[in-house]
């Protein structure tokens, strides 16, 4: 009997425990650090692209944790690197600082993908601020071809972060006609909680299984992407000859650890 207790309560200690983990992670408590340092390669692969930069939130942070996106994403090769820069609370005025100076120092980012807004919809109430927000950071990257997750909250949650969430993503819609180089993946229909992959309590992040999910998702959607890129710039270069000699850049990337986040957030 006593024996039948004590398990009991060491599975409930052990579940507690993980929840707890995942709850502090998601408030910034626990940061995960953008993963390894890239091996040496050449700058520009045989697709003609050179490196994805991803900046997220603690949203990515969890799919690259328990998801290992990034890992993934470099073994399909589309392009010479990944570097994936995701830190908790994270708004998108904080990513556009973060893109700008990825953009100066590390050469040959031919993609970006984006999973911000989040935060910003928890903390921002102004109607104008999502179109505002997006102009910017659209302006910052140019015509680097950009992939953006939208926002999605749990339908159980806050209603005014969920309406929020919507008005960001009607935004993110509308900002396609101004910027032919934007695309979306829409997390925001694609995900439906059930069984263990869905929110916790707090209504933004997600157990472990969400997390896995969210990871599985995020690949597919940036594999797409990528493979839309490399097939527009066959279609678009292939009655160019060029009889320049191009050099190759064979720098070494590395992925660096922020300290760690202290913002309450994604």
């Amino acid at each position: 009997m006593n024996k039948r207790i004590l398990t009991s309560r060491q599975k409930f200690t052990q579940r507690l425990g993980a929840y707890v983990a995942i709850i502090l992670f998601g408030l910034g408590t626990v940061y995960v650090a953008p993963i390894g340092v890239q091996a040496k390669q050449a700058s520009i692969n045989p697709n003609g692209q050179g490196k994805l930069l991803i900046v997220g939130d603690s949203l990515t942070i969890g799919a690259n944790a328990f998801g290992a996106l990034a890992t993934k994403l470099r073994a399909e090769k589309v392009w010479s690197g990944v570097i994936l820069d995701a830190k908790a609370g994270r708004r998108t005025s904080h990513g556009i600082q973060t893109i700008s100076k990825r953009l100066q120092t590390t050469p040959n980012i031919t993609a970006l993908v984006v999973a911000l807004g989040t935060n910003d919809m928890i903390s921002r109430r102004e109607t104008k601020y999502p179109r505002l927000v997006i102009d910017q950071l659209m302006t910052k990257v140019g015509q680097i071809p950009v992939l953006w997750v939208n926002v999605k909250f749990s339908p159980t949650g806050r209603a005014d972060w969920r309406a929020r969430g919507v008005r960001f993503n009607r935004e993110l819609r509308k900002a396609q006609s101004r910027y032919p180089n934007l695309h979306i993946a829409d997390w925001s229909t694609s995900f439906v909680p059930s069984g263990k992959s869905r929110y916790i309590v707090d209504g933004v992040h997600l157990t472990v299984s969400g997390y896995k999910t969210r990871a599985a998702w995020m690949q597919s959607q940036i594999i797409t992407y990528g493979t839309n890129i490399i097939n527009a710039t066959t279609t678009t270069s292939t009655t160019i000859v060029d009889s320049t000699t191009t050099s190759v850049d064979s720098t070494t990337t590395t992925t660096t650890t922020d300290t760690p986040a202290t913002t309450q957030g994604t």
